[in-house]
């Protein structure tokens, strides 16, 4: 049985949300790597699965700037401390 895209999807921004949580626990000055790690872990997977070096390479942007933008969101909003509902 195959997954349906909106359960890959919801998988992928999950894990997206744990690595961002993971990344705010590390001290900013190893955020950067951390994040370039994921991102090319995502990229190597992507060219084991098939896909050419440049979708890879586009793939891999992507997953940068999504946690880049989710780490930025938690700690704007105060996630990173609990939060403030």
């Amino acid at each position: 049985m195959t997954e349906s895209r909106e359960g890959r999807a919801e998988r992928l921004l999950g894990q997206l949300h744990r690595w961002a949580m993971e990344a705010i626990e590390r001290p900013r000055e190893q955020r950067e790597a951390f994040i370039g790690e994921v991102a090319t872990q995502y990229y190597d997977d992507a060219v084991k699965n098939g896909l050419s070096a440049a979708q890879a390479e586009e793939w891999r942007e992507h997953i940068d700037d999504w946690l880049r933008s989710l780490v930025e969101a938690i700690e704007t909003s105060g996630g990173a401390t609990g939060g403030h509902a």
